[in-house]
């Protein structure tokens, strides 16, 4: 019997942009200020930056920045400052980013001119601070700046293409985003593996990163995963999905899930469902989703037995939503993390954030991977049996009716989607890694409370459980 979640709240509205802030450095009665400078285009990204700044201790001040006013409604709901810097990314250059980074195109906006840009900006940000450390998502141009200000920089990041997944790679042949079951499989993974290696350790960031570093007296290392590696690295992934067999070099640390817990109550849309006859079914694409994605899939649903709940409003036209089957119920962004037995059966992108909340929560979920981490984050929930993995390419071909009722009707990933919450349950990531920043600032044993006033009106973290070692 699906219980029905609380309700109700409208989307936040848009704030206007703020102009890049020029003022003189301040002084702080802080004990330190914490930059978190995730690239605001990715909600994962933000969105893990504000659960760890939550469960900083007293005494530290957390600020946020970005080149694009995206996102920037959560960051100062949760209660956190956020300075706009200049140069602005366009969409275009969002667009061009997001697919950079997540290995869908070889176009970036990451010119030398661009990139000089915003390292003047980001040390002069630093400096004005007095910053005591940098977090960072996938922020490529702070792997200059905090190097250049000597300041300690943190990486919060999923285990795929850290130094530990190109190390497995290379001593045990595996890719660990590729399945295993047959030796067949077994030989195209150990090829990819060789391939995956190859790439990550001896193909160079783009030639204006390096130009800039020089510029700033930095020395960037000579391959993707060298550079983009960090002082600290704190893998937000949970132990019990990783590969066997890995090892954390220096610097790297497994502190766990950390996701999405997004502001308000339920809308009243999703309790309504729940107390229907039909499954509830969840469609989520995050950052990375497009509208012809999120057409395909939603059209294909209509001739599902469900009701589906999809917050992807962002990517569809006022006339797409005319269009729709009457079984599609499409909205803002939800607190996903609080629509609990609500939900039967979960279809995603496969974003950490988004699998993580799915695992969390006990839902079976159908992945759709558009990169290779989100392949990564998928397939190893298939290995452990609580999810199904969809090719991008045949989410058109696909049908849909069939492949949900099976889904809802296969017991054995239901039972498995309920072990993998009980391990879950277990995981204190945004505690652990705020505890880990601490540890990088002040030593190892520092009697930190990571029971931070958190701002009002955000719950609780609840009390610190320990994380199991990896």
């Amino acid at each position: 019997m699906r219980q029905a979640p609380a309700t109700s709240l409208a989307p936040a509205e848009s704030r206007p942009a703020r102009p890049a802030s020029r003022q003189a450095p301040r002084s702080s009665s802080h004990a330190c200020r914490v930059l978190f400078a995730p690239e605001t285009i990715n909600i994962a990204e933000v969105t893990r930056g504000i659960e760890v700044a939550k469960r900083m201790p007293e005494g530290v001040d957390c600020v946020f920045t970005g080149f694009s006013p995206r996102n920037r409604d959560l960051i100062e709901e949760a209660g956190f400052e956020f300075i706009l810097q200049e140069p602005l990314l366009t969409d275009e250059q969002a667009r061009q980013a997001l697919d950079f980074d997540q290995g869908r195109g070889h176009r970036h906006p990451f010119t030398r001119a661009m990139l000089s840009q915003r390292v003047t900006s980001e040390r002069e940000l630093i400096r004005r601070l007095c910053a005591s450390a940098v977090v960072v998502g996938v922020t490529p141009s702070q792997f200059i700046s905090a190097r250049a200000e000597s300041v300690p920089l943190v990486f919060v990041r999923p285990f795929a293409y850290s130094l530990p997944h190109v190390s497995i790679a290379r001593s045990y042949g595996t890719t660990a985003f590729l399945p295993r079951t047959t030796r067949r499989q077994r030989v195209i993974d150990r090829a990819a593996a060789g391939v995956f290696h190859t790439v990550a350790s001896r193909v160079p960031l783009p030639r204006p990163f390096y130009q800039v570093a020089a510029d700033h007296g930095v020395d960037l290392a000579r391959n993707v995963a060298g550079a983009l590696t960090a002082d600290l690295n704190l893998i937000a992934s949970a132990p019990h999905l990783l590969p066997q067999h890995v090892e954390m070099p220096a610097g790297h640390r497994v502190v766990g899930p950390i996701y999405a817990h997004l502001p308000g109550p339920v809308p009243p849309l999703v309790a309504r469902l729940a107390e229907g006859d039909q499954p509830v079914v969840y469609f989520a694409i995050g950052s990375s989703g497009n509208r012809d994605l999120a057409l395909s899939v939603l059209r294909g649903l209509g001739h599902a037995p469900c009701q589906v709940v999809a917050p992807v409003r962002s990517y569809l036209h006022e006339e797409d939503l005319a269009g729709l089957p009457a079984n599609v119920h499409v909205t803002d962004w939800l607190p996903a993390d609080r629509l609990g037995e609500a939900i039967d059966l979960a279809i995603t992108h496969g974003g950490e954030g988004t699998v993580q909340t799915s695992c969390t929560q006990g839902w079976p979920f159908i992945g759709i991977p558009l990169q290779f981490e989100q392949r990564f984050n998928v397939q190893r929930c298939v290995a452990f049996g609580s999810a199904r993995l969809l090719p991008q390419k045949q989410v058109a071909s696909t049908d849909w009716a069939a492949l949900v009722r099976q889904a809802l009707a296969d017991e054995e990933m239901r039972a498995k989607a309920a072990q993998m919450a009980d391990l879950m349950s277990g995981l204190d990531g945004p505690g652990q890694a705020a505890q880990a920043i601490m540890e990088l600032l002040e030593g190892p044993g520092v009697p930190t409370s990571l029971t931070k006033a958190i701002p009002a009106g955000a719950p609780s973290p609840g009390p610190e459980r320990a994380l199991a070692p990896a």
